[in-house]
């Protein structure tokens, strides 16, 4: 870090707190966002971020933008470094400033940088940084809103990169990504691994007759099962090793059992052995999910057979099979969590159109920032809420993104499976 003389101290603290001579046009705000529930079909389309011209910056960017602009030569990089390190140390990089994210590249070598992320469909077509003349430093705003969470990598010379600069990370199917989470984001605290009691994970090969597969099944006991004699609620969760140790729901688990806010559960994890074709309308894997390892479960493990105390959970294509499977067996499975649920194809849609209204509790949300996923879950959404089904639909300013589902998985078990106390609600 290059140290501040006199000169620069007095412009840092300037262009930080106060206005200069010159006028910015601002950057428009986005929209209020809407009540999570009152999304219409509509509406996400409104909700991609939009980028922020250079010449159209304000409040504190915009004035050292302008600082370092109007800077001798030889001190605009002092600025540059004097801003980087106030920026990571009041709101983290990327700089967060009313609405807008200003993500933040040092390279001296003159590359091309563009970044990528939730925000962009993953495509860094047309989302090049700008870069400060006479500086090693590269920048680019966008907008978003003040709850969103996206995930990102940088793009540098055609090479994807976690951003040097965050050092916050959300790990997803193809390793880690950087995060962005807007001043209202709250991270999830069940997530995270306590000093409480933990459950214990058994690991099973599970062989079925119908299919003639054999795959992995873990099991997850609540604290106290080994010496108890009670039983218990189940859930059941598709892509169990990507739930497991992407979405941390052993600590999800261990947190909302210690904190009364679920019963105790035993919940099952189940890999597939072709995913794409298993979760896709796959009927023999859906019978034999249902009439062999779901029965084994139960004569292995301490389980309430009935319905209302079943539950089956996914992510994706898992949500839609998870969908599948409560409509097609609703004898089995009383409780359903759908995670952005890949529904826009397939008949799904009609098949719930169609039926008579079940009694099962459905979960289902989805991130605006993954149109097909909104709009195809909005569109069930309505036919639920209009036939009076058990619904519970949230909505996220997020992508499609592990760091999205595991901070949920507390909505779907809290719906299924609330604490009965003796209390009045507040």
């Amino acid at each position: 870090m290059i140290s501040f003389t006199k000169w620069n101290k007095i412009s840092f603290l300037s262009f930080c707190f106060t206005s200069l001579f010159f006028s910015a046009v601002h950057i428009q705000s986005c929209a209020t966002a809407p009540d999570p529930q009152e999304f219409n079909l509509l509406e996400v389309e409104d909700f991609s971020p939009r980028k922020a011209d250079p010449e159209q910056l304000s409040g504190s960017f915009n004035n050292f933008i302008t600082s370092v602009y109007q800077a001798p030569s030889d001190q605009k990089q002092a600025l540059v470094d004097s801003f980087v390190q106030w920026a990571d140390s009041t709101t983290g990089i990327p700089y967060l400033e009313d609405s807008t994210a200003y993500f933040l590249y040092i390279n001296g070598s003159f590359p091309q940088v563009a970044v990528a992320g939730d925000f962009s469909g993953w495509d860094p077509t047309n989302q090049n940084f700008n870069h400060l003349n006479g500086t090693n430093l590269y920048y680019a705003g966008y907008q978003f809103e003040n709850d969103a969470r996206q995930d990102y990598k940088l793009v540098v010379n055609g090479n994807w990169i976690l951003d040097p600069l965050n050092p916050n990370t959300c790990s997803g199917g193809y390793g880690p990504n950087s995060e962005l989470s807007m001043a209202g984001y709250i991270q999830p605290p069940e997530i995270e691994s306590y000093t409480i009691p933990h459950g214990s994970l058994s690991t099973h090969s599970f062989s079925d007759t119908t299919q003639g597969r054999t795959r992995s099944v873990k099991v997850y006991m609540p604290p106290g099962y080994a010496t108890g004699t009670q039983s218990y609620r189940s859930i059941y969760f598709h892509d169990g090793s990507e739930q497991l140790n992407l979405a941390f729901a052993e600590n999800v688990l261990d947190y909302m059992i210690f904190e009364g806010l679920i019963p105790p559960i035993i919940a099952v994890f189940v890999d597939p052995i072709n995913r794409n074709d298993e979760y896709s309308y796959d009927f023999n894997f859906m019978e034999m999910f249902v009439n062999e390892l779901v029965p084994w479960i139960d004569g292995q493990y301490r389980t309430m057979p009935e319905p209302e105390y079943r539950a089956v959970a996914g992510v994706s294509l898992g949500g839609l099979t998870s969908l599948l499977f409560t409509i097609q067996h609703p004898e089995v499975f009383g409780n359903c969590g759908a995670f952005s649920p890949a529904i826009w194809f397939g008949d799904l849609i009609e098949q719930y159109e169609e039926s008579p209204v079940l009694a099962a509790k459905i979960y289902m949300d989805a991130g605006t920032y993954e149109p097909s996923i909104y709009n195809s879950s909005a569109t069930l959404k309505t036919i639920l809420y209009d036939d009076a089904w058990n619904l519970r639909w949230r909505v996220w300013h997020e992508g499609h993104s592990w760091g999205s589902w595991r901070a949920h998985l507390d909505e779907a078990l809290t719906y299924f499976w609330p604490m009965v106390t003796s209390s009045i609600d507040e």
